[in-house]
């Protein structure tokens, strides 16, 4: 009987250790997706909501030579003012704004500069429930610069608009700049989409500095490939 007994504990081994496994085989079967998912601490499946796009802007430990204003996350950053004149011009202001159209799920922003120098480049990013609604941001975007060289905006201030040449957008889908000048003071801003996400950078300086215009290429390049990685569309 003792034989038997052994003989059975035995076999209840042998028949778990092969459930164990084909479990683990099972489980080791890692796509890319998945891989992705799993590096950038979330699934890929679904826009990003508030929490994963604070995730995705850049912090100190991706620029360590810089520093940092955080600004509040949410739905909309800004709000609207007084409309633009012309109404052409709309979507600049709203860029400026901080309040898109269409309106994004979730928002957050930040400012960075070196820690050696006080120009500062601001960041702010949106997620939205699908591309499609991405792109009519670009697109909005794109389509005033044809027309619009100039408004009134919120403010009162009558800025000029330009069109500037279309930027490599690196990791992301499409990319898009202009220039908006006033009293010798000129902002530049480049809106950037990747899959459902878009990112708008935004730097000033003096119109007849010498590196006037001069992109911040660390920070764009650190903030895109991030955007990217976290949302899995890179």
């Amino acid at each position: 009987m003792k034989v038997d007994g052994l003989r059975r504990v035995q076999a209840v081994v042998v028949a778990l250790t092969a459930v164990a496994l084909l479990a683990g085989c099972g489980s080791g079967a890692v796509t890319e997706d998945s891989a992705k998912g799993t590096a950038s601490g979330r699934s890929n499946d679904g826009p990003l909501n508030a929490a994963d796009l604070e995730n995705a802007a850049v912090t100190e430990a991706d620029l360590p030579e810089y520093t940092f204003t955080v600004f509040k996350q949410g739905t909309v950053l800004g709000s609207k003012g007084k409309p633009a004149k012309p109404a052409a011009c709309q979507p600049m202001e709203d860029i400026r704004l901080r309040s898109p159209e269409p309106a994004p799920t979730a928002a957050a922003a930040r400012s960075v500069h070196l820690k050696t120098d006080t120009k500062a480049t601001d960041i702010t990013l949106y997620a939205y429930a699908k591309a499609a609604d991405a792109e009519k941001l670009l697109t909005r975007v794109r389509d005033a610069a044809k027309s619009c060289t100039g408004y009134e905006d919120d403010m009162g201030l009558t800025p000029t608009v330009t069109a500037l040449p279309v930027p490599d957008p690196g990791p992301a889908d499409e990319a898009f700049a202009f220039k908006r000048e006033s009293s010798g003071t000129a902002h530049w801003y480049r809106v950037v989409r990747s899959g459902s996400n878009v990112a708008v950078f935004n730097w000033q300086g003096l119109v007849t500095h010498k590196i006037a215009g001069e992109a911040p290429d660390e920070v764009i390049t650190t903030q895109l490939e991030k955007l990217t990685e976290t949302a899995g569309t890179g």
